[in-house]
C-alpha cells in the first residue's frame, strides 16, 4: 500500500496551522516565539509575523500539497 505523501503532509500543514491559530486566539502568552517577536518588533507586528509564518503559510502549502496529490 503506498501512502500519499502529498495528502498526510497536506492535512498535517492545515491542522497545524489551525492550532497555531487557536493558541495565538486563546493564549497568545504562553507562545514564547510571540514573546520573542513582541520585545524585537512591538505587539502589532509581532502578531502580524506570527499569523502570516504560522498560520497563512503553512494553509497555502497545505493547499497546494493536496493540489498536488488530488492532480494526479
Amino acid at each position: 500500500m503506498d501512502i500519499p505523501v502529498n495528502l498526510v503532509l497536506g492535512v498535517l500543514a492545515i491542522l497545524y496551522a489551525l492550532y497555531s491559530y487557536y493558541r495565538l486566539k486563546t493564549a497568545p502568552e504562553d507562545i514564547e516565539k510571540l514573546q520573542t517577536l513582541t520585545e524585537r518588533n512591538g505587539e502589532k507586528m509581532a502578531r502580524s509575523i506570527y499569523l502570516v509564518g504560522h498560520t497563512i503559510l503553512p494553509i497555502v502549502a497545505g493547499l497546494l500539497l493536496l493540489n498536488a496529490h488530488f492532480r494526479v
